[in-house]
């Protein structure tokens, strides 16, 4: 369901927060807080939380995913993935079912395409391997126009993710979100009935039934990265969201700072959904963030948590 998908809520608080730690610089990069065995591997590439147990990036002209499942079979981690692919690219995907060489042996793997008429709009690879504590590692990458040199760096991506898990060194799963989450310079609030599935120091994620709220950030800030990472970021949220009707920018403010808000309205059969995305920079951290709610709402409901104001 697609409000589940974006579901995720925030209560503005009237009284002054607590300060709270800063985000570490340590492991950051001018593209990503990543490790610094992964930061050459994944130069280019923007963070977007996803949920508790799975990851996405954002690389240029594709985007890779890994995923944590306890409880499924191989087969079952690899059918769920098709699943996710169908759901992204629609109609006209076709597949064949392959192997991989990810973590030192051959894993099940399907190699898919959306093609017509000899026009590729899409095209790459969903595995599944065992990972730690028997955990079934679910992978998938999808690559612009089916090109062969995206195909490629789709590989080496997914290598690193089956034998290391994610690029920023954080475990996934329940046990490892930061709560309550935060804002380096605040706290935040989730409200009775929502969810927190990503909670980190550098981003997070809330959901509820009709509505979310999402955030990361990097550190240190640099403009022009952090328009690329702006610009991959809602590329990533419009290109996840089926239907999703042309974006426009207006004038906005996030935590308080002047910028420009990307918007765009969402369909969906409980009543159309709006997405706010913006990225700011304030001292030497940069910050994107993005809330959905039900266009029958006024900007902005509590799920934004006061982040988003017009002026």
């Amino acid at each position: 369901m697609l409000s589940v998908y974006l579901a995720g809520a925030l209560c503005a608080c009237a009284m002054s927060p607590a300060r709270v730690p800063p985000v570490a610089p340590e492991g950051a990069t001018s593209v990503g807080p990543f490790v610094p065995e992964a930061r050459d591997l994944f130069e280019g590439c923007v963070p977007v939380p996803d949920s508790e147990r799975s990851r996405l990036y954002r690389c240029e002209g594709l985007t890779v995913w890994l995923a944590e499942r306890d409880g499924m079979t191989l087969e079952q981690a690899l059918a769920e993935a098709q699943v996710r692919v169908t759901q992204r690219l629609g109609a006209g995907v076709t597949s064949v079912e392959d192997a991989l060489p990810l973590a030192g042996r051959p894993w099940p793997a399907v190699r898919f395409e959306a093609c017509a008429a000899g026009d590729c709009r899409a095209g790459g690879y969903v595995s599944a391997v065992t990972g730690e504590l028997d955990r079934v590692r679910q992978l998938g990458c999808v690559a612009r126009a089916n090109a062969r040199p995206l195909l490629a760096r789709c590989v080496e991506l997914l290598e690193y993710l089956a034998s290391n898990g994610t690029p920023e060194g954080e475990p996934l799963g329940a046990d490892a979100l930061l709560v309550p989450p935060r804002l380096p310079w605040r706290p935040l609030a989730v409200p009775d009935g929502c969810q927190l599935s990503v909670s980190t120091a550098r981003s997070g994620r809330l959901r509820c039934e009709d509505a979310s709220f999402l955030w990361s950030l990097y550190t240190p800030a640099r403009p022009a990265v952090t328009a690329r990472w702006r610009s991959r970021s809602v590329e990533a949220l419009w290109e996840s969201l089926p239907g999703a009707g042309a974006v426009e920018e207006v004038s906005c403010q996030l935590e308080n700072l002047d910028t420009r808000c990307s918007r765009f309205t969402v369909p969906a059969p409980e009543g159309a959904l709006v997405v706010w995305a913006a990225a700011v920079e304030w001292e030497d951290r940069a910050l994107f963030a993005a809330c959905s709610h039900r266009a029958s709402e006024a900007p902005f409901p509590a799920v934004c948590n006061g982040a988003f104001t017009l002026p």
